[in-house]
C-alpha cells in the first residue's frame, strides 16, 4: 500500500552523473525522509560523520530508473543512494537508503569537527634567511600511520595529512603543491617536509575536495 500523500512533504531533486558531473535527473520529486541514525563515511580511509535514513517517493519513470550511482540533493546537502529497492515493491512507492555523500560541504564539517589549522608555506629559492612567496592557513586532519602502512616509502615518523582543497584555492597558494623542500607545512609550530602529494584520491566527480598528503619531519 502506498503512504499517504500528505506525509511526502520533502521536495527532492535527483542527480545523475553526466560527462563527469553531477546533473539533475527529471524535475523536483516530493517524499517522504526517515532519517534514523548518523553513519560513518570511509573515503580511502578517511572516515567522515555524515547521516544515514530512508527516503520514499512516488513510483514514476525517473525514480524506477534510480541506481545506487545516483544522487539527490534536499534542503542543499546531496545524499548518495546506497540501496535502492527491489522492482517489485516498486509499483506505487520507491524505497530509498540513503547516506551522506563525499561533498565539499561534508569535507568541510568534517575538518571543523576533528581538524585542526596548518600553515602551508612556499618558500622563495635560495633565500637566506628563508622568505616565503606564499603562506595560507589551511584546515587539515593529521594523523600517523599505522605499522601495517609503512610501506611504499612511508617511514615511522612520517604524518599522513589530509589538506582541504577548498582552503588552499581560497588561499591563492600557487598549484600543484611541490615535493622537495620548496613547500612546506608547520603543523603545531613544527616545520614538515611534503613527501607525496595525492591531487587525485579525493577528487570526485570532477571536483578536488582534498589533498592526501604525506609529511616528514
Amino acid at each position: 500500500m502506498p503512504i499517504a500523500a500528505g506525509s511526502m512533504n520533502q521536495r527532492v531533486q535527483f542527480l545523475r552523473r553526466i560527462a563527469g558531473s553531477y546533473q539533475p535527473l527529471g524535475s523536483v520529486q516530493w517524499a517522504r525522509l526517515q532519517f534514523e541514525r548518523a553513519v560513518t563515511i570511509s573515503v580511502v580511509g578517511v572516515p567522515f560523520q555524515g547521516r544515514g535514513g530512508k527516503l520514499t517517493v512516488r513510483a514514476c519513470d525517473v525514480t524506477r530508473g534510480l541506481t545506487t550511482g545516483d544522487r539527490l540533493r534536499m534542503d542543499g546537502e546531496e545524499f548518495a543512494i546506497t540501496i535502492r529497492k527491489a522492482a517489485e515493491v516498486a509499483v506505487d512507492d520507491v524505497h530509498l537508503e540513503i547516506e551522506s555523500a563525499p561533498t565539499p560541504a561534508l569535507y568541510a564539517a568534517e575538518m571543523e569537527r576533528r581538524g585542526e589549522v596548518v600553515s602551508l608555506r612556499r618558500s622563495t629559492p635560495n633565500s637566506t634567511p628563508t622568505s616565503y612567496d606564499a603562506e595560507i592557513d589551511v584546515r587539515a586532519i593529521v594523523t600517523g600511520y599505522a605499522p601495517s602502512e609503512l610501506v611504499g616509502g612511508i617511514n615511522q615518523g612520517d604524518s599522513r595529512v589530509i589538506l582541504l582543497a577548498a582552503d588552499v584555492a581560497a588561499g591563492g597558494f600557487p598549484a600543484p603543491i611541490e615535493t622537495g623542500g620548496l613547500d612546506t607545512v608547520w603543523i603545531n609550530g613544527l616545520q614538515r617536509t611534503f613527501k607525496s602529494v595525492d591531487d587525485n584520491t579525493h577528487r570526485i566527480a570532477g571536483v578536488l575536495l582534498a589533498y592526501d598528503c604525506t609529511v616528514r619531519g
